[in-house]
Order: structure tokens, then sequence, then C-alpha cells
């Protein structure tokens, strides 16, 4: 099991029309939301334990860097871990999973040449482990650099 890796937000996207069900699947979990102007937020928390709270819960929503991760694994599979030439869109990937899921401040894409080895290795992962899942806190290992 990976160690939670505890995040000041945890964005949630959310309309109005599934926003009971999110919440009450949250607060079964001993998590609490609140609505910012796009998203339902919880503070200081493990994006993936969010997100299996949510899919425990029967929400119809995901924690947005869990969305973003699996559109970039999907990208992986759809080019065959082969990064060559694709380095700024594999940069781009991971850049939208940080800033869409409100971290930018905290988190930065790794250089070009990382990315691609990170890349290599995850995409080896899921071949590998059959596993479409990668946990945050391997994504941020790999994948980002803090901020200073």
């Amino acid at each position: 099991m990976v160690e939670a890796l505890l995040e000041p937000v945890v964005r949630i996207r959310c309309g109005p029309e599934d926003e009971a069900r999110t919440l009450a699947a949250l607060s079964r979990a001993g998590l609490a939301a609140e609505r910012s102007l796009l998203h339902l937020v919880v503070r200081d928390a493990d994006p993936d334990r969010v997100n299996e709270a949510l899919v425990a819960g029967g929400a119809p929503t995901r924690v947005v860097v869990r969305e973003r991760i699996g559109a970039l694994l999907g990208w992986l599979l759809d080019h065959g871990g082969r990064t060559g030439g694709r380095e700024a869109a594999l940069e781009q990937l991971v850049r939208r999973v940080v800033e869409e899921g409100g971290l930018s401040a905290r988190y930065a894409a790794q250089g070009g040449a990382e990315l691609a080895q990170a890349a290599t290795a995850l995409h080896e992962h899921l071949m590998s482990s059959g596993a479409a899942l990668v946990p945050w806190r391997a994504f941020v290992a790999a994948c980002c650099r803090p901020r200073a």
C-alpha cells in the first residue's frame, strides 16, 4: 500500500445535479468539502483517498487529478510508451494534471528527459501489472518536481 500524500486542496469537478450525492459519499468517509466557483474542494487530504470515497459512495464524480492522470495514461497506452519527439505533449499533459488540480504553486512538471524516462517506466508498469491506476504519490514522484 502506498503511503498517503496530503495535498492542501483536492478538487472535484461537480455539477449541481451531482453535488448532493458527492457530498454524501464524502461525508460517509469522514471527509468534508466546500464549494468553490467550479469545484467541490476537500482540504488537506490525499487525492486517492478522496477518489476512493467517491467510488465507494456511488458518487458519479471523480477527483480532478485522477481524471487527468487517466488521460495521461491513455495517451501513453495509445502511443505504446514511445515518447520520442512527443516530449512537449507529455509535458503539457503533466502540467494539466497539476494546474487543473489546483496544485501548480506546489508542483511543476519534470523536464523533458526526466519526464520521458518516467513515462517509459509508467508504461512498463501498466503493461506488466495490468493495473490502470498509478497512485498520486507515485505520479508526483515520477512526473513532478516540488516548487521552491
